[in-house]
């Protein structure tokens, strides 16, 4: 009776693949502790990326390790089976071994490269940690191959018929493609999983953000934004009397918004802090900034609306201490994912600096904003 040598060797091959499992599922389980301790996991060969063994990729990732250890298996053999006739046995698993383990690293790699290499090509793999998997696959393979190498050189019975020797067979002519065909299934298993990956974080980011825009005012800020900066002041267009009230004169105060069924109304107070009296006529100059800080895109219309009345445009004198008012008025709109008023900028009249306050207005864009001119006014305590 005869025990073919290929059954140790394919013994020594399912050991493998068993080890490589292993070393997979104990760094992932490290990584999954919530404490110092997951760092546990850098003791252990990171032979599949770790961008790869992402939770949300779901079956992928279980489909795409045990497609490395199916193809951990296939190499060995593959490699065993050419290489056996050495008779170094215990040689020849180990260095099987390490070559299923650099192979199937440098196919996860490849998968975890996808991306780069679709866009740059060959140069997309001269950057990030390309060829980290095939290394840390070898390591692996160079720490435990020594255990499928004891399995594969295990003494054989000997024959009861002393002129029979012990076989390993003829290498079966499927092995080569089914490793090979192994190999391109990792590749197109990790992609998968990295795709799967990537549509879960997109997936989770679009729920964040939609939660956030929930019980946010107005859309949320876009880094990205096309736009343009509130300009600090407007042309001027009459020229500045002596008189005015100026910057070192007077400065503008923001008023409470108040509302009706429909309908919006905020006042905004010029206080003159001088000693002397200081004169204005018309209209303030009003923008308004939204959250990407650009300006808004609003319609200002100098006149009357439900909740304002315009006097007219005319030349008031401000008394020391005193305050005239302009109250701006508007229809209300929904905020929700819309570019709305974060910021009101406003001066005096057009040709002065404008200043700045924060507020939360359901001006959006496409409003029209009506402004009424400049009136004396009591003050806040007047309201």
């Amino acid at each position: 009776m005869r025990t073919p040598l290929s059954r140790r060797l394919l013994v020594s091959s399912v050991l493998a693949a068993a080890l490589w499992f292993l070393v997979v599922v104990v760094r992932w389980a490290f990584s999954q502790i919530q404490s110092g301790a997951a760092q546990l996991a850098q003791l252990v060969p990171e032979v599949v990326p770790a961008q790869l063994l992402w939770g949300e990729s779901g079956g992928w990732l279980i489909a795409a390790v045990l497609l490395g250890a199916l193809a951990v298996a296939l190499v060995h053999a593959l490699v065993t089976a050419l290489l056996s006739r050495s008779g170094a046995l215990f040689v020849v698993a180990w260095f099987a071994t390490i070559a299923a383990g650099a192979l199937v690293g440098l196919a996860f790699d490849l998968a975890a490269a996808w991306d780069s290499l679709a866009m740059f090509g060959p140069r997309g793999l001269l950057g990030g940690e390309f060829g980290a998997g095939a290394a840390s696959g070898a390591l692996w393979g160079l720490a435990a191959g020594w255990m499928p190498g004891l399995v594969a050189r295990a003494p054989v019975p000997v024959p009861a018929d002393p002129g029979a020797t012990p076989t390993s067979g003829r290498r079966p002519a499927w092995l080569l493609p089914a490793a090979a065909i192994s190999i391109v299934a990792v590749v197109a298993g990790g992609v998968a999983s990295v795709s799967a990956r990537a549509e879960a974080i997109a997936a989770e980011n679009a729920a964040r953000q939609a939660a956030e825009a929930e019980v946010t005012f107005g859309a949320l800020p876009d880094p990205e934004a096309p736009g343009v900066p509130v300009p600090t002041q407007a042309p001027a267009s009459v020229d500045l009397d002596p008189q005015w009230c100026t910057a070192d004169k007077a400065m503008l105060l923001s008023g409470e918004p108040d509302a009706a069924t429909g309908h919006r109304g905020m006042p905004v107070r010029l206080m003159n802090f001088s000693d002397e009296p200081c004169t204005i006529e018309g209209y303030p100059d009003v923008a308004f900034g939204d959250q990407n800080n650009h300006l808004l895109a609003v319609t200002i219309e100098p006149g009357s609306s439900f909740m304002t009345q315009d006097p007219g445009p005319q030349r008031i004198e401000v008394p020391a201490g005193g305050y005239a008012v302009s109250f701006l008025g508007w229809d209300a709109a929904s905020p929700h994912g819309a570019l709305v008023t974060k910021t009101v900028y406003a001066a005096p009249t057009a040709g002065m600096e404008r200043g700045s306050w924060p507020v939360d207005l359901d001006i959006i864009e496409g409003s029209n904003v009506a402004v009424t001119a400049w009136q004396l006014d009591a003050g806040p305590t007047g309201e």
